[in-house]
């Protein structure tokens, strides 16, 4: 496993981190045991991945209660990342990034961690209405003042929201970035050259293009009911990157022999990407993923990949 300085904070991180939404146990297919995750982050940990990202309302907290559990003696030598501001209590699943609703979000969240602090704290899809309305910056730097979080940071979807935030941030707060990125996606690069002008180290969620740059899926596939891959992904998307996929696939070579290898090895081959953090629910994803550690994928192979179509959200 390689290592890189997680921009301004100074930590060392592994370049392949431990997404851990999919152990939350729901909106990603079957197959999800807490045995099976828990060997999962115990692999991940003996492969020298240090970087563990969760979310309060991954698995309506049972996620972070995994990953509280699996730290248990070894809080020191891991960088711990959760969100809050999704208010999962409520069917809608509504945003809520009042200071107050945070600031028990982050209690709450320390609680199923068994931990007292956070590397870093981020909030959870903030539009540029909440940023406002919320004084969402007060917000981070209290939260760091008070040491339940070391670093705090935005973690986005979409680039207008994000962009907003990084023109009002007048004082540099946002120390950490957390975007979806890969090769089919292009909504945020623009998002990703401005963190690294700033110093602001990005983490890429969605590497994998939700497991379809691992070259599983295709045209035929019909995600479940509630599965989160559903809407999105259509007979008509799938159709749109098709001749995407032949250039992805084209461009399979060693060390980045697979679909897989190749699209983690895009990312943190980008300039500006310091940590990539696929998602894993068994021993098997994580192996695959940790494989990826040190590749760097040439300059032509780059830029045949970044002329991919792709699509924006």
């Amino acid at each position: 496993m390689q290592y890189q300085v997680f921009g301004k904070t100074g930590m060392k991180v592994s370049d392949i981190g431990f997404g851990a939404w999919a152990i939350g146990g729901s909106g990603w297919g079957e197959g999800c045991s807490d045995a099976d995750s828990m060997a999962a982050l115990e692999r991940a940990f003996e492969l020298g991945i240090n970087l563990y990202d969760t979310c309060d309302s991954y698995g309506n907290g049972h996620s972070e209660k995994l990953i509280g559990e699996f730290m248990k003696g070894r809080r020191q030598e891991i960088v711990l990342v959760t969100k809050g501001g999704t208010n999962f209590r409520v069917p809608e699943r509504s945003k809520d990034f009042t200071r107050e609703y945070l600031l028990m979000c982050l209690d709450e969240s320390l609680q199923r961690l068994q931990t007292d602090y956070v590397d870093v704290y981020l909030l959870h899809v903030p539009d540029s209405v909440w940023q406002e309305k919320g004084k969402i910056f007060d917000t981070m730097k209290e939260i760091k003042a008070s040491g339940k979080a070391r670093f705090c940071g935005l973690a986005m979807w979409g680039a207008a929201d994000t962009l907003h935030a990084f023109e009002t941030d007048k004082e540099n707060v946002i120390d950490v970035l957390e975007c979806p990125f890969n090769i089919l996606n292009k909504s945020n690069l623009e998002v990703v050259k401005i963190a690294e002008e700033r110093g602001i180290p990005v983490l890429t969620s969605q590497p994998l293009a939700s497991g379809i740059l691992t070259g599983k899926y295709g045209k035929e596939t019909v995600f479940a009911q509630g599965d989160n891959r559903s809407g999105f992904w259509s007979k008509e998307r799938f159709a749109s990157i098709q001749k995407d996929m032949e250039i992805v696939s084209s461009c399979m070579k060693a060390p980045a022999d697979t679909m897989a290898l190749l699209a983690l090895a895009y990312d943190l081959s980008y300039p500006g990407i310091s940590c990539v953090i696929p998602g894993a629910k068994n021993v098997e994803q994580v192996e695959k993923n940790a494989a990826a550690s040190g590749i760097r994928l040439d300059q032509e192979t780059m830029e045949r990949l970044m002329a991919t179509e792709g699509f924006v959200f």
